[in-house]
């Protein structure tokens, strides 16, 4: 990415953190999405289009991982935009590195849905095929997650990340 895009992206970035999406305790909504990950990547799954897949170890919650989730789950309730793709044209691993990550492995998974109700995301993930493979990836040793309810409706972001480099 060039520089002055880098810095450009990282400013919106910087602007949607100051406009109400500190980062924050883990609300009770943020709490259950990582418990229940936790819970299912502990009995192994079997996911469509992949089968079944081994019981990966569980995930420590991380607060920067919970700004960067934080940062997409504001930018997708506001514009109800259901996309990896964040304000500026950031990625995952951009808003991940700009809460001071820097892992091999970079992650997210996203969902929107009306009212608070984790369990329904991770419904939908779990039958999804690409989302049930990442969320159930032993790479990933960190997570943080963001619920965030907005104009356009509730998003439900969870990042994920392997060891630091």
């Amino acid at each position: 990415m060039p520089k002055r895009t880098s810095q450009r992206t990282l400013g919106v970035l910087a602007a949607l953190v100051s406009l109400g999406l500190p980062a924050a305790a883990q609300s009770s909504a943020e709490s259950q999405l990582v418990a229940r990950l936790n819970d299912v990547r502990g009995q192994g799954v079997s996911c469509p289009g992949s089968g079944k897949r081994p019981v990966a170890g569980r995930l420590t919650y991380t607060p920067e991982l919970a700004a960067a989730a934080r940062v997409q789950a504001g930018y997708m309730s506001s514009t109800g935009r259901i996309s990896h793709t964040g304000a500026g044209g950031s990625t995952p691993r951009v808003r991940a590195a700009s809460t001071g990550v820097n892992a091999v492995s970079v992650t997210e998974i996203i969902f929107m849905g009306g009212g608070v109700n984790p369990e329904s995301a991770i419904r939908w993930w779990l039958n999804s095929a690409v989302h049930c493979f990442w969320m159930n990836e032993a790479r990933y040793t960190n997570v943080g997650a963001a619920v965030v309810q907005g104009s356009r409706g509730t998003a439900y972001v969870m990042v994920l990340s392997s060891q630091p480099r």
